[in-house]
């Protein structure tokens, strides 16, 4: 239950990409940031986001980890591995590891942009096709694409969730709205950020009343780094909180 609390950022989404507002290139070969998830001053997790090298095809690798803190009957990990277009910020290949006590999930898809068909596989089902598919991104293109356009200040973007049974919208309101966020990866040191605030349709109950609401807190800065993420649930939310960072040049001046 927890755990899936804390993954409600984690979603498989088609992205609009009509937007008329200019895209920062946020994308750094190297860069790793972790984040500690945590309820109040409880550790639930680590999650770790790293971007790979960009290919000669005009994709990129991206790869995420999560691992559940040492929690009484919470034992989770996750590993996803990703392949990205550059130009639009779209996903091509999906592969994902999850292990849930002693449940073990494999998944693996791939998407081709010009026939708009998805091509899925996990435990149950071999080679899938699923025809008329948007272009769509998981959580870490999701997480991409609020760097990217975290400039376009007073707009809304929609985002669509793309499950099995369906579709459903992701919107992601770039406010005016500006906050000094202290920042553990730097010693604590306040970082000026913009407001991001998002609102998932989760279809129905959610794990710990997660109404599928949640705030990004992004460096007001050309690197857009995430130094925070808030979660709500029934009573108050889950954070995840940037610990560490990797990035070449990244000062963060206030």
């Amino acid at each position: 239950m927890l755990h899936a609390a804390v993954a409600v950022t984690i979603v498989v989404c088609a992205v609009t990409t009509c937007f008329a507002q200019t895209r920062k290139d946020i994308l750094q070969p190297g860069e790793e940031l972790v984040y500690k998830a945590k309820y109040g001053f409880i550790k639930l997790g680590t999650a770790v986001l790293q971007t790979g090298a960009i290919a000669s095809d005009g994709t990129f690798s991206a790869h995420m980890r999560f691992w559940t803190a040492d929690i009484p009957l919470l034992h989770a990990k996750t590993n996803v591995i990703d392949q990205f277009y550059t130009d639009d910020l779209t996903l091509h290949k999906y592969e994902e590891h999850a292990e849930f006590g002693d449940e073990k999930n494999d998944k693996y898809s791939t998407y081709d942009r010009t026939a708009k068909t998805l091509t899925y596989s996990d435990e149950k089902e071999t080679n899938v096709v699923k025809h008329n598919i948007e272009p769509y991104v998981d959580a870490l293109g999701l997480i991409y694409n609020m760097r990217a356009w975290s400039g376009a200040v007073g707009h809304k973007y929609q985002f669509l969730i793309h499950t099995k049974t369906g579709t459903k919208p992701v919107t992601v309101n770039f406010t005016n709205q500006f906050s000094d966020e202290e920042v553990p990866a730097l010693d604590d040191k306040k970082v000026h950020t913009r407001i991001l605030q998002g609102m998932m349709d989760l279809g129905g109950s959610a794990p710990l009343g997660a109404d599928g609401s949640f705030t990004a807190y992004v460096s007001d800065d050309d690197a857009a780094v995430p130094v925070r993420i808030d979660v709500s649930i029934a009573i108050g939310s889950v954070s995840l909180v940037l610990e560490k960072i990797k990035r070449t040049g990244w000062a963060a001046e206030k």
